[in-house]
């Protein structure tokens, strides 16, 4: 059950994925340690937050000026997970499903799709005025 803190958390990030990735990670862990969540629930929210903020520097062809935010927030009845950033446009919910969503042997990823689609609805995307707005919802 979530601790109903109706304040969201939120950290920045910019043009060095390392540094963006390791904000994201330590932002879930303070939502974690704000919010009473069960030990799953606490994974699914770091591995979502890690793959969807990673996704931006493999494939958002982040450039200089690149900015963004993560924001977590607990309600009475679900964790959101927001993502807003100045990279490519990519509409999650319009990908066609095919080898995009299986993991890559070769270099050791690919799956960071398949899990976001698995553990998370995605309830809103929209680019506009060259910013882009993810909404999730964490499943139970």
């Amino acid at each position: 059950m979530i601790r109903r803190n109706f304040n969201p958390l939120s950290c920045d990030l910019d043009e060095n994925g390392p540094e963006s990735i390791h904000r994201a990670v330590a932002l879930v862990q303070l939502f974690c340690t704000t919010n009473t969540l069960p030990p799953q629930q606490r994974a699914k929210l770091a591995i979502l937050a890690e793959e969807a903020v990673t996704n931006l520097y493999d494939h958002g062809e982040v450039r200089p000026g690149f900015s963004g935010t993560l924001t977590l927030q607990g309600s009475s009845d679900a964790v959101t997970i927001c993502l807003c950033d100045s990279g490519q446009p990519f509409d999650p919910r319009m990908e066609n499903g095919s080898e995009a969503e299986m993991p890559n042997a070769e270099r050791g990823g690919g799956a960071g799709l398949a899990l976001i689609r698995a553990w998370a609805d995605i309830t809103d995307y929209r680019s506009e005025d060259g910013v882009n707005r993810l909404e999730m919802k964490l499943r139970d």
